[in-house]
């Protein structure tokens, strides 16, 4: 499930307009923390949230990043 969010994310990359915001369902189970440290380098602020509807037992919550800065890094972390 991370992959298609990462997935989602890097779309979001494409097509956000600086000060765009990115939201995605996510299970906790760790797996997630590349997804964050991704987002973290191209949003200002990323942070998780847990609904109150949901139940308390429930893995699941949701990552909101906020304040995309645009442009689109390549893998030498260069911004083409």
């Amino acid at each position: 499930m991370v992959a298609l969010v990462e997935a989602a994310a890097e779309l979001a990359f494409d097509v956000l307009t600086p000060g765009g915001t990115f939201v995605a369902k996510v299970l906790a189970g760790g797996a997630e923390q590349g997804l964050q440290t991704i987002l973290k380098q191209r949003f200002d602020k990323v942070v998780h949230v847990k609904p109150s509807a949901s139940r308390s037992d429930s893995s699941e919550k949701f990552v909101v990043a906020t304040g995309f800065r645009g442009g689109r890094t390549g893998e030498d972390g260069e911004e083409d």
